[in-house]
């Protein structure tokens, strides 16, 4: 008899140890079905994706916001030059950045511009960046993002493929 007790009693930890009750069910799709981060399919929805991928500084969801050929531009006042990078490297300085603060806090304000011709589209939009660092350092800016974006097709999320940014960052 005390062999099945300690038989039942490991089974049991057994169970426990592969599963914890307490723990939610393991969800695919992430948060991307709680309709909270924004809806990509349309210009707006894109827009709110991007500001709380940005707030929660979180890579992963920044990341789905960009084509695998994007490019980021931005003109260098002091060097008097205009500089360039890819996916790879803005998801890099994204990284950093999002490890490297307390908090960041970005609000899209009104569109300067919008033209959408079937599934391409050409967007600038002014916005409002606050980014705590610590305590002492708390940078906040203005700006435009030229963005032109994408997508598969009618109903499909759109892409950012180009970004020209405009700030005074």
């Amino acid at each position: 008899m005390s062999n099945k007790i300690w038989l039942l009693t490991g089974l049991f930890f057994i169970f426990l140890w592969g599963c914890n009750p307490f723990a939610p069910a393991f969800d695919e799709d992430g948060l991307m079905d709680q309709g909270g981060l924004g809806d990509r399919t349309t210009i707006d929805g894109l827009f709110d994706f991007f500001e709380r991928a940005y707030e929660i500084r979180d890579t992963s969801l920044y990341g789905r916001l960009f084509t695998q050929d994007f490019v980021f531009v931005y003109y260098d006042f002091e060097q008097a030059v205009e500089v360039r990078w890819d996916k790879g490297q803005e998801m890099a300085t994204a990284y950093n950045l999002f490890r490297n603060v307390q908090q960041i806090a970005l609000d899209w304000n009104f569109y300067v511009e919008q033209s959408v011709v079937g599934d391409t589209a050409f967007v600038v939009r002014s916005f409002n960046l606050t980014i705590v660092e610590d305590a002492n350092s708390v940078y906040s800016g203005t700006g435009r993002a030229k963005l032109r974006m994408r997508r598969q097709g009618e109903g499909q999320p759109w892409f950012i493929y180009y970004w020209f940014d405009d700030s005074d960052f």
